[in-house]
């Protein structure tokens, strides 16, 4: 590490004031950080979605899981540039594999919780040891997550990747550079995760400003739809926005972290190794040498001086590096200085801005083309005409037969029956056919073979009380929480279903 080629001011500063310098180096030199990151990080974290493509959620947490191992990735070109350096893309794609070798067993950790926590919290492992071993499995990942990183991370990155310190001398080392830094970089990653959090939430707030008027979907369906029915009533597109949106947040939020950790790093050893004054002693050195020089020249008298100058002149010229060579060269690009790398950044911070918009304004755009074909039979048919008396009729919704001839003449007294003999399941699913059946056959509200549950609940709460909605949403969230959850609905839920059923004899009142 040679401190003569530094780009920045070295001198002792505040904590603080370092931090702000680290994330100025990362504004600075922006762009290189920007394409290293998108021609790594990004294409790795898409590949762990597509593996977990049916379970979206644990591709989210092994993302985070290895966020020590991306980070690296921004520190690689960050402290290149600083120390004088032109990192390339190629060079900064080799950190990748390198650090997930070096960091294999935090990896295959990883991959063990993944796999673990998927198949805990799977529907088809449900017992009644799924809370206790789910209880046990968040714990187990709370208690390694400081084996992961402790709160420090931010200023002990470039200890383990620049130096390559372990074990008793990375110890050693973080306490002497954590004597002035450590307090700091604990708020920075505090400061951080607020960040981090802040920038995955307003991308939703951005949607849901976004979306026109009158929309069916909204924040306040999804949250309502997974807090009824868990991730399974989500639509898969959502979750997978969901998890784009994360990996932004991320992303912007690390490249700013990891700068201000590094200036931490760079102010904690200028004031224990006194960096700046290792600097002055030596721009002091080539001061005094070139004056010791030119006291030297001008020691020896001008006739031996010119004779000497011109037989060294007339050897060098001799020399074979000399002679005259002609070849067709291209002309270079003009290049600025490192400080163009300030307005390189600008313009890729800009780019990336202009990329995130049209992401998601081509997904608003899809969603509403989707709710518009979804929706077509609404605009087809004038006002008043929602329910057409030749339409044929629906017999099956979300996989269940609903055909009045398929249930018994007293829904309720069946549904009874089978709740003493133990078929919780059996006695719930036949209480909601026999509530879409009357609903449907009675024309009250209009529902589709395609309707999901959460589709039937939101089509009845439009209606209101002529569909008898508060029963209804009850009735939805006891079965699907029997159904999906493996849990048994509450004794009290369970009597206000039996005392205020509101169809009679097969669906109709």
């Amino acid at each position: 590490m040679e401190l003569e080629k530094v780009t920045a001011e070295i001198r002792p500063r505040s904590e603080w004031e370092a931090i702000d310098l680290g994330i100025s180096l990362t504004r600075v030199h922006f762009g290189i950080i920007f394409k290293g990151w998108f021609a790594t990080v990004i294409p790795a974290c898409l590949l762990i979605y597509l593996a977990c493509w049916n379970s979206m959620g644990w591709g989210v947490f092994l993302i985070w899981w290895l966020k020590p191992i991306w980070e690296r990735v921004a520190l690689h070109p960050l402290s290149r540039k600083l120390f004088g350096e032109t990192p390339t893309v190629r060079g900064t794609m080799k950190v990748l594999p390198q650090e997930l070798v070096r960091n294999k067993r935090l990896v295959i950790m990883g991959l063990a919780l993944t796999g673990m926590g998927w198949w805990i919290h799977h529907p088809d492992s449900a017992s009644d040891g799924t809370i206790a071993l789910a209880t046990l499995f968040w714990l187990t990942v709370l208690g390694l997550s400081f084996f992961r990183s402790g709160l420090m991370r931010s200023l002990v990155l470039p200890i383990r990747y620049l130096e390559g310190l372990s074990g008793v001398q990375y110890r050693t080392r973080t306490q002497v550079l954590g004597l002035r830094g450590s307090g700091p970089a604990i708020a920075l990653t505090f400061f951080a995760l607020g960040m981090e959090v802040f920038v995955f939430l307003s991308q939703f707030i951005f949607v849901d400003m976004m979306l026109p008027a009158g929309t069916e979907w909204s924040i306040e369906t999804m949250l309502s739809d997974f807090f009824v029915g868990g991730a399974e009533a989500i639509p898969s597109w959502v979750i997978l926005v969901i998890a784009l949106f994360y990996l932004n947040a991320l992303s912007i939020t690390a490249w700013f972290y990891v700068g201000g950790g590094f200036g931490l790093y760079l102010n904690s050893r200028t004031w224990t190794e006194g960096w700046d004054i290792e600097l002055n002693f030596k721009r002091l050195g080539q001061r005094l040498g070139i004056l010791f020089l030119g006291l030297g020249l001008f020691a020896i008298p001008p006739q031996a001086r010119a004779a000497e100058t011109n037989e060294k002149a007339a050897r060098i010229l001799q020399d074979d590096d000399f002679a005259v060579q002609v070849r067709e060269v291209k002309k270079p690009k003009d290049r600025s200085s490192d400080f163009e790398g300030n307005i390189t950044g600008a313009g890729v911070f800009a780019g990336v801005g202009k990329l995130i918009f049209w992401i998601i304004a081509i997904v608003v755009l899809a969603g509403v083309i989707w709710l518009i074909v979804k929706n077509a039979h609404v605009f087809a048919k004038g006002p008043g005409t929602i329910f057409d008396e030749e339409r044929k009729t629906v017999r099956t919704v979300a996989g269940m037969n609903i055909a009045p001839e398929s249930l018994p003449e007293d829904v309720l007294a069946a549904a009874q029956r089978l709740w003493a003999d133990g078929s919780f399941r059996e006695a719930l699913g036949l209480l909601y056919r026999g509530a879409i059946s009357s609903l449907v056959t009675r024309r009250i509200v209009e529902i589709e073979e395609s309707d999901t549950e959460m589709d039937c609940l939101r089509r009845v709460s439009r209606v209101g009380e002529t569909a008898s909605a508060p029963y209804f949403e009850t009735l939805t969230g006891a079965w699907m929480e029997q159904a999906y959850g493996q849990r048994r609905p509450d004794e009290e839920t369970i009597q206000k279903l039996w005392t205020y059923w509101p169809f009679k004899e097969r669906g109709r009142k």
